[in-house]
């Protein structure tokens, strides 16, 4: 029997206002009957390009309002939208032999755009924080690492055995990695704690920290 699976048009349609007023692009629309279906060998790709299309947008929205189209080693694009109705994209650029961030946040939905603050960081990466995006590199280059991950979250129970927890919510990040064999791009939730889920925490959480950022309010 074919196992069938939900794909991500379902998540965009019920993530509330915020995330449905984004645009939806078209490897994310439905397929069969309102909801998209996909076959389970199928449906891992057809959500990886979803997100991944989802992820192109608002790069290519940040690259058009900074005017800035960087060759990047890493793109994280944090598709969740925060309270302010920005989304994040962290790029990390090699240049004169160092790692910087770059970070912008640019506007979920352009039709709200004037109320919402856009901002910019750029700083040089930490030594130790650089060795740990280098030994990361290898590792999430390695083809055992999945494009797309299943949304769940393995916890420990007291007992000390272990249970997986779907997660419901759509805060996907979507990170784009350049191997020796060509770009690869990974869509994990934000709560994933695989070898791509704490690569996006640990830049993510760099510029979480980062007293650096300037904004100008549309």
């Amino acid at each position: 029997m074919n196992r069938l699976l939900l794909l991500p048009f379902l998540a965009l349609c019920i993530a509330g206002p915020a995330a449905a007023a984004q645009e939806v692009p078209e490897s994310c629309q439905p397929k069969v009957a309102g909801v998209a279906l996909a076959l389970a060998d199928q449906a891992d790709d057809a959500q990886l390009q979803c997100d991944v299309d989802r992820a192109g947008i608002v790069a290519g929205r940040s690259e058009r309002l900074f005017s800035f189209s960087p060759d990047p080693l890493v793109r994280i694009v944090d598709l969740g939208v925060s309270p302010s109705g920005a989304v994040y994209v962290y790029d990390i650029v090699e240049e004169d032999g160092l790692m910087n961030l770059d970070a912008r946040s640019v506007p979920a939905d352009m039709d709200r755009a004037a109320s919402v603050p856009v901002c910019r960081l750029h700083t040089v990466l930490p030594d130790g924080v650089t060795n740990r995006v280098s030994i990361a590199l290898l590792e999430t280059a390695s083809p055992d690492v999945p494009g797309y991950a299943e949304r769940v979250q393995v916890v420990v129970n007291p007992d000390g055995s272990h249970s997986s927890v779907l997660l419901l919510d759509s805060h996907d990040v979507v990170t784009t990695i350049q191997t020796a064999d060509g770009a690869r791009s990974f869509s994990r939730n934000m709560r994933q704690t695989d070898k791509i889920g704490a690569l996006n925490e640990l830049i993510i959480g760099v510029a979480n920290h980062s007293d650096g950022w300037t904004c100008n309010t549309n």
